[in-house]
């Protein structure tokens, strides 16, 4: 029972665990430290219907990067014209160290005009 207790303990210290943390746009100016080689999501809105998009930008694409990104209505019913979405990105940490991500929701044909949200926050790993 003992060497049970032990191997499950063991087991849960794992490093190659992932570990899954979803964060919004409350990550607005923070610092986070999360472990080396996992995954954090972060939800954001989007007015993807009146063209906008989120662009993202790091200070070490070897510490953290985008792994993907996934799109959902934030209204569960029909599907409306004009209705919101949530634009969900998935980042790893890779590598030791500290990276500025800087976020903006902007019209990407129209790089003049200043983004209309912007969120920005540090990892360190």
């Amino acid at each position: 029972m003992i060497l049970g207790l032990i191997l499950l303990f063991l087991g849960c210290s794992d490093s190659s665990m992932t570990t899954q943390t979803q964060f919004d746009s409350s990550i607005n100016g923070k610092t986070i430290a999360y472990p080396l080689n996992q995954t954090f999501s972060l939800a954001l809105d989007v007015e993807a219907d009146a063209g906008y998009q989120w662009d993202h930008n790091f200070s070490d694409t070897t510490v953290v990067h985008l792994d993907s990104t996934k799109f959902q209505p934030t209204y569960i019913g029909p599907i409306t014209p004009g209705g919101g979405v949530r634009e969900t990105l998935y980042f790893r940490t890779t590598k030791l160290g500290k990276c500025s991500v800087n976020l903006i929701e902007h019209r990407g044909w129209m790089p003049n005009v200043p983004p209309i949200h912007s969120v920005r926050f540090i990892v360190l790993v």
